[in-house]
């Protein structure tokens, strides 16, 4: 059985932001997001998401992100939640797309951060597959981890925020190995959503770090282009932009939020 876990702050009658952590990551990414956004005049219900085998959340089954959407949408329909807008950070991304795809109705927004919508290259699709099964074998999750503290977050981030840094070492570092192993392999068989995209009909925002090494600009013109919006890039910030740069993020959820609402 597949779960997520929900962390729900914030007036129950209101048009929910829901927002989906990065791989590897659980809700305590959007921390600092989600206590700009109490103190904003914009969403005034939040829902952060532990992703399956993150934060307790379980991972169960054959991995695949269709899992991680299916245990969603349960948690929201017992929590009440029929329509709302949707941000992802990275897999979080992966994630608001299938949902394009598959419960466009549901989306009264979308909200990419630091994503793509195109499927992995043969090169990236085996490599996950080769450090999953590594993983499940009993590897260490120092080959994921340590790479990743380097290449997800910008060198003005580790120059300037070492609270940052040694955060998010600490929250990679509690990671399973197994949970690592399922996102790895779900990520891996993800197809283009690109096309979800063209034909969602809802306000979006692309959100990009300028020193992101994991996403190239023209992936995030891309999505874009679909969307019908422009990229938003914020500077000297890499790929876990809610992390390296809240105030910038909140302040576009609340743009994209508070579209969406006039929209609803």
């Amino acid at each position: 059985m597949t779960t997520v876990n929900l962390h729900l702050s914030g007036d129950a009658s209101d048009l929910p932001l829901v927002l989906l952590a990065p791989f590897p990551l659980d809700a305590r990414l959007w921390d600092e997001v989600v206590e700009r956004l109490a103190d904003a005049d914009g969403p005034h219900r939040v829902i952060a998401v532990d992703p399956p085998g993150f934060g307790g959340a379980i991972a169960g089954g054959e991995p695949s992100l269709e899992a991680y959407a299916d245990a969603l949408l349960s948690a929201l329909d017992a929590a009440g939640v029929d329509r709302f807008v949707l941000a992802g950070n990275s897999m979080g991304g992966y994630v608001a797309m299938l949902l394009a795809d598959r419960h466009p109705q549901r989306l009264a927004g979308i909200g990419l951060i630091g994503t793509k919508s195109t499927a992995d290259t043969d090169e990236a699709r085996d490599g996950r597959v080769a450090t999953a099964a590594r993983l499940e074998a009993g590897g260490s999750t120092d080959e994921v981890v340590e790479p990743m503290n380097e290449r997800m977050i910008s060198a003005a981030t580790r120059a300037e925020q070492p609270e940052t840094v040694r955060a998010l070492r600490d929250w990679m570092n509690q990671a399973p190995a197994a949970s690592i192993a399922w996102a790895l392999r779900a990520m891996a068989a993800r197809p283009d959503r690109t096309a979800a995209l063209k034909a969602l009909d809802v306000p979006g925002l692309v959100l990009c770090g300028s020193d992101d090494v994991t996403m190239t600009w023209p992936e995030q013109e891309l999505m874009a282009e679909a969307l019908g919006e422009s990229v938003t890039a914020i500077d000297r910030v890499g790929h876990l932009i809610p992390l390296e740069a809240p105030d910038a993020t909140a302040a576009a959820l609340i743009d994209l939020w508070n579209r969406a609402a006039a929209r609803s």
